[in-house]
């Protein structure tokens, strides 16, 4: 089974706050290293899609850390939903456009009460075909949160 990742920037790739302690300077960016890493290895064994406000310019994140992107949601077209969240109705139509895939959604503004609002999204995590992690912003993605990815990533080859 495809499985899919959709990774926003601010919050998850980007400490809001605090500099990692094992931070590496990547460009004009500080990143964890062992975030890096990780996303070197998910490249090659995911498809990973920026689902970020950066839109077209996410990928020099991609290019700077040296994995692979299959491209990003675009955020920028006329909503027919009125969601608090302006994520949710894309992430939505991408869901329905790759129903033979898992997908993770990483992203520090995924509040539970918001993705409620979804009765799509809601179904796909009952039916464990997806996994939501909201790093804290201050921090970004932790090391627990990105094993916590890879036990539900490996458990879905199970």
């Amino acid at each position: 089974m495809k499985k899919i990742i959709l990774l926003d920037i601010d919050g998850v790739l980007l400490s809001l706050g605090k500099v990692p302690e094992d931070a590496v300077q990547i460009g004009a960016f500080t990143i964890k290293n062992s975030l890096k890493n990780w996303l070197q290895l998910l490249g090659r064994k995911t498809d990973i899609y920026w689902c970020s406000s950066w839109q077209e310019k996410s990928d020099i994140f991609a290019q700077l850390l040296n994995f692979e992107t299959k491209g990003f949601l675009d955020f920028s077209g006329k909503r027919t939903k009125n969601y608090l969240w302006n994520k949710l109705e894309v992430l939505e139509n991408f869901y329905l456009a790759h129903a033979n895939a898992v997908f993770v959604l990483i992203d520090d503004n995924a509040n539970p009460w918001l993705i409620k609002a979804s009765q799509i999204l809601n179904q796909a995590q009952e039916c464990g075909k997806l996994l939501v992690i909201r790093p804290f912003a201050y921090t970004g993605l932790t090391d627990k949160e990105m094993e916590k990815i890879n036990h539900w990533l490996s458990d879905v080859n199970s």
